[in-house]
């Protein structure tokens, strides 16, 4: 198994503690950047939402790319025949499941809930 890379581990440590919504903050310095979207714009992706404001969006090439708050991507691969699905890649591990989806790293550690966002 690989390790997790140091920012996938950072962020993924940062939610033991807690990763329930946040408050919404002000914008104060006046910015009008638009955010990076969560996910590539795909039509026919499948979009979770996860705690701790990071994104799944499941493919239709059979591949998962996970968004990172600060707009860092993680590509992972479907485990083929797995059931529930399962996703693979870098130190991520996606599951979804028939009334479920979580994010965590490969060893099942700092598990992050995730709902369809359609």
């Amino acid at each position: 198994m690989r390790k997790p890379s140091a920012i996938a581990a950072a962020f993924l440590l940062s939610c033991v503690a807690g990763c329930g919504e946040r408050p919404a903050t002000a914008d104060t310095t006046g910015s009008t950047a638009a955010s990076a979207p969560a996910a590539p714009a795909d039509p026919d992706a499948i979009r979770y939402d996860c705690q701790a404001d990071t994104s799944v969006a499941v493919l239709a090439d059979g591949t998962a790319r996970v968004t990172l708050p600060g707009g860092e991507r993680h590509e992972l691969a479907r485990v083929a025949g797995s059931d529930p699905e399962v996703y693979t890649g870098d130190s991520l591990y996606f599951t979804v499941g028939a009334d479920a989806a979580y994010l965590s790293q490969q060893d099942g550690t700092r598990e992050l809930a995730c709902t369809r966002a359609d």
